[in-house]
């Protein structure tokens, strides 16, 4: 076993691509896998598929990357077959990756025949691969949910996630994602000395590159929801010192004002404030439309999975519990959209009133509504002797 110096997690990442392109080379499946999760650089792999023999044309049949496929009686065929030859186990018997394909291709076969007998196919060497020294913890969860689909538990975060971002068994609670995003990566830098393989490395690549589209795998500078709520809260300490001057400053100078008139100047201040922060923070997100309604998030911190939702109160005229109503509106629209229906919102309100004898009844209001996660009042610095105007 090589010994590699990896501290980098991309460039750890970089290494184990190189090595499972170099692995696949000539190997017909593992080629084919590899394109299944978009690891490939050659598109799709090269090779006579009708010359393979039964199982390994089953096994990349069951990827759905090719044209070709094989027919009911010959996946019957295989799943006829015995595990063993003479006590010389067949190349399936320690393949959990293969298997899982041709689970996979049985399911689309969609008959209940094919999947009995697949189910009977499996009994002859499945259990008896988990029970003994065979398999590592990544393979066995492999082998889990073969035999057991969708109601199986696993012991690896990598195979958790695989199997939530092929949309196989989603995990809907964003903070049990992350957590296993935080195993995930101990596991990932662990194959720095490993020796898995060619197939359990191209699903840490593939898990690898899914959590970094997906969230920062640590939120930045360590922050948690709180954190976050925190620092909005002490946004008014450093208001103190919001230019808004009666004289210039300097001699000649025309004085400034800077006037905060209208909720995207609040939008634009939070951003500019939070952006040092969280580099991939974003702006003005739109979602998918609910009926004639086109619902768009203020703001959105990917790494916490939380959306800012930005109110401003000019004057009375606005009320809090017109507030509190659209506020109930937006995290409902906002709560259709499949990719937010499980995100944390932040209510934060800018109030150019100064009606603090109000804000702590609205904030109980604003926290009662169903899915909201906090909630941010803050006054426009008393210095402001003028109301901001539209």
């Amino acid at each position: 076993m090589v010994s590699v110096e990896k501290e980098n997690a991309y460039a750890l990442r970089e290494y184990l691509h190189r090595k499972v392109i170099e692995n696949a080379h000539g190997d017909p499946f593992k080629s084919a896998f590899l394109h299944f999760l978009g690891l490939s650089k050659d598109g799709i792999p090269s090779f006579d598929f009708a010359t393979l023999s039964l199982y390994p044309r089953c096994a990349i049949a069951g990827l759905g990357i090719l044209e070709e496929t094989v027919s009911a009686q010959d996946v019957s065929r295989l799943l006829g077959q015995a595990a063993r030859i003479d006590s010389t186990p067949r190349p399936w018997v320690s393949d959990v990756f293969g298997v899982m394909a041709v689970k996979w291709l049985a399911r689309q076969m969609n008959d209940a025949r094919i999947v009995r007998e697949f189910e009977n196919w499996i009994s002859g060497f499945l259990a008896q691969q988990v029970g003994g020294d065979h398999l590592n913890p990544f393979e066995k969860d492999i082998a889990a949910y073969v035999r057991s689909g969708e109601s199986a538990l696993y012991s690896t975060a990598c195979v958790s996630l695989f199997f939530h971002y092929r949309k196989i068994l989603r995990i809907e609670d964003h903070q049990t994602r992350l957590s296993l995003i935080g195993r995930f990566m101990g596991e990932f830098r662990a194959q720095a000395q490993g020796d898995a393989s060619t197939a359990l490395l191209s699903l840490m690549v593939y898990v690898f590159d899914q959590v970094n589209e997906d969230v920062a795998v640590v939120p930045p500078k360590g922050w948690s929801l709180d954190d976050l709520l925190g620092f909005l809260e002490h946004i008014p300490v450093g208001l103190k010192r919001w230019t808004w001057e009666d004289a210039g400053r300097t001699r000649g100078a025309e004085p400034v004002k800077w006037r905060v008139e209208n909720e995207y100047h609040v939008q634009n201040l939070l951003y500019v404030l939070l952006a040092p922060v969280f580099n991939d923070i974003a702006d003005e997100v739109n979602l998918q439309p609910v009926g004639q309604k086109n619902p768009r998030i203020d703001l959105y911190l990917p790494a916490l999975h939380t959306i800012i939702e930005v109110k401003y109160r000019k004057d009375v005229k606005k009320s809090f519990p017109t507030l509190i109503g659209e506020i109930a509106e937006d995290a409902s629209l906002y709560r259709a959209d499949a990719k937010y229906k499980d995100a944390r919102i932040v209510s934060f309100l800018w109030d150019c009133t100064r009606a603090t004898q109000e804000h702590t009844k609205f904030k109980e209001g604003v926290l009662k509504i169903d899915g909201i996660d906090g909630c941010v009042v803050v006054s426009a610095p008393s210095t402001m002797d003028e109301r901001s105007s539209n």
